[in-house]
């Protein structure tokens, strides 16, 4: 995928740096600015300090689960990252319809994340894959794990114009 003339904005860092906090300060900034924005952030879930998973919020203020503890489920998740069992039906129903209603190419999408957890959706990772085509004319605002992945993944962080990592 080349992306010369493409405005593809990339996050990376170990977990726990502050991408998440930034992509909504920033998200924040450019809607206060009149910039649209579209998209999600993943956060936390933690009870007593303890993380039970993680969610899925869309900038529109919808939450669902995309990650739980397994041991907090009814019934095993089919797909796992470590303790986690990835709820990928119900991250699907937010990710998405944010991604896939975008108003027009002057609307900045915000990604946090693509990763490991959000690639056990084909469907969603389809949808990436369109977003960082040649053809595309997207601004992408997206966070990516640090350590070397999927193969789409390595082709963001090899072909993005900007790259921001701690």
């Amino acid at each position: 995928m080349a992306h010369s003339d493409k405005k593809f904005f990339i996050l990376t860092g170990d977990p726990g740096v502050g991408k998440t906090t930034l992509i909504k300060k920033i998200s924040s900034i450019l809607s206060v600015k009149g910039t649209k924005v579209a998209g999600f952030y993943t956060e936390e879930v933690r009870n007593n300090r303890v993380r039970e998973g993680f969610d899925i919020i869309s900038l529109e203020g919808k939450r669902g689960r995309l990650a739980r503890d397994q041991s907090l489920l009814n019934e095993p998740a089919k797909y796992k990252v470590g303790k986690y069992g990835v709820l990928v039906q119900e991250f699907e129903q937010i990710a998405l319809p944010c991604l896939t209603k975008v108003p027009d190419n002057q609307t900045c999408l915000i990604i946090d994340e693509i990763g490991k957890m959000e690639f056990f959706s084909n469907s969603f990772k389809l949808k990436i894959k369109e977003i960082f085509s040649p053809t595309s004319n997207n601004i992408v605002l997206a966070t990516i794990p640090i350590r070397r992945g999927d193969a789409i993944i390595e082709s963001i962080r090899n072909n993005s114009n900007q790259k921001y990592g701690w």
